[in-house]
């Protein structure tokens, strides 16, 4: 049997505030292994404090749009922020303890368990809560991030363990857990080569910086003929294409003929993308979260968000009661959308995830197009962790697909990131901003 012990405790809180550290805005990546190999104990009192305090801190950042933005009593919604994070303990840490024990605590079979649960919370349930991968914290390591492109985020999430791990482990385990990592130590090498727009292809990313408080108030409207003054300015810039962020604008998108005249006209001199909220009142229907593609004075394609966020952007049916005690949640879902599409600018193909869901390596991949622009509101989020941890699926991303990708945030910071998984250029948080880019 196992003693609590203060001992064990406080280095279930020293590894928790570790692993807390990888995954801040701080981006100090190279304390995870350390969190692992002191945290990742058989003490269970270790293992589960470990565990929480590390979830915990890193996602203490949802308290900001529960209580600042949702309307929640703070008490209920620090309590929210504690049951989901007790949720994903109990999922990401009990259950692979149990099966862990049954292993024998065999550190090289954790690793296998522990990704596999983390594969499965990013999926199940209601779509899942793919955050703090292990595998992520690659992407800041020289030549290593690469082997993403070929393993993925969770076969990056076995190397970090593997490696980590390999003080504890017996002799034959550890010889074991070295030729599994050798073939991804390796792989960096047969990374693809990166897909790239064409030479000289401009593009300016859109960075209103509209906090979220003015958004979700009256004086939203006010805002738009700044909005309209930085795509003018874009343009001016001989841009290619113009890109605003996630819902850019205070109308509808059955509103774009007559308040969006302005944008309509701006369009027949360069092509703009952005996000908008769409409602089909004639039909009744819920509405979506939208992008749209205007182009010579048109509307010429609709992107309808495919994942959506639980508790954000609909409500799971068991959990239909907390819209009485949940303000922003007593209205109507959205309506998702149920294909993947490329718009065409110049010959350029661009996919537009939005937001969330980023997070899906999976459905990242199904968009056929050379170059990507993630369209967000991170305002909801100010400049916590959050923001930062959500830019960084994007810099996995990009290393998945090989690709470039867009990261246009409504409050920044906006960036542009190489298929290396590097930002080479971006924009301050909080500032409204124009980022010009021209491959």
């Amino acid at each position: 049997m196992h003693r609590p012990g203060h001992k064990e405790i406080l280095l279930g809180i020293l590894s928790g505030l570790l692993f807390y550290l990888s995954f801040s805005k701080l981006n100090l990546f190279f304390l995870l292994p350390l969190s692992l190999l002191i945290g990742v104990s058989v003490n269970p009192y270790r293992f589960f404090t470990f565990g929480f305090s590390g979830f915990f801190l890193s996602l203490y950042w949802l308290r900001i749009p529960l209580v600042d933005y949702g309307g929640i009593n703070p008490f209920l919604g620090h309590l929210l922020v504690f049951l989901l994070v007790l949720f994903l303990v109990l999922y990401q840490f009990l259950v692979p303890y149990l099966l862990w024990r049954f292993s024998g605590f065999s550190y090289l079979a954790f690793g296998f368990i522990y990704v596999g649960f983390e594969w499965l919370r990013s999926h199940f349930p209601y779509g899942g809560f793919p955050w703090l991968i292990l595998g992520k914290a690659l992407v800041d390591v020289p030549y290593l991030s690469l082997s993403l492109s070929l393993s993925g985020v969770y076969g990056g999430s076995l190397l970090v363990l593997l490696l980590s791990l390999l003080p504890k482990m017996k002799r034959k385990e550890r010889l074991w857990a070295l030729s599994l990592s050798l073939p991804l130590l390796i792989s960096p090498s047969l990374a693809p080569k990166p897909t790239l727009p064409p030479e000289g292809f401009r593009v300016a990313l859109v960075q209103p910086a509209v906090p979220e408080e003015i958004k979700l108030s009256p004086l939203f409207e006010k805002t738009y003929p700044k909005l309209l003054e930085q795509v003018k300015r874009a343009i001016e810039e001989n841009a290619d294409l113009v890109i605003l962020p996630e819902s850019a604008v205070p109308f509808y998108l059955d509103e774009l003929r007559t308040k969006g005249k302005e944008l309509l006209e701006l369009s027949k001199k360069a092509p703009i993308i952005l996000g908008i909220i769409e409602i089909q009142e004639e039909e009744r229907i819920k509405p979506y979260n939208a992008v749209v593609l205007l182009k010579d004075g048109k509307l010429a394609g609709v992107y309808r968000k495919n994942i959506l966020v639980p508790f954000g952007e609909f409500t799971p049916p068991p959990f239909d009661f907390f819209s009485r005690l949940v303000p922003y949640l007593g209205l109507q879902d959205y309506e998702r959308g149920d294909k993947v599409l490329c718009f065409e600018v110049k010959s350029v193909r661009v996919g537009t995830p939005v937001c969330f869901e980023v997070a899906y390596g999976d459905f990242v991949s199904r968009f056929p197009c050379e170059l990507m622009a993630v369209l967000t509101n991170d305002a909801w989020f100010r400049d916590s962790d959050g923001n930062y941890q959500h830019l960084k699926w994007a810099r996995v991303r990009a290393v998945e697909n090989r690709k470039f990708f867009l990261w246009v945030n409504n409050i920044g910071p906006s960036a542009v990131i190489n298929p290396d998984g590097k930002i080479i250029k971006k924009t301050p948080y909080g500032v409204p901003d124009v980022l010009i880019y021209t491959f």
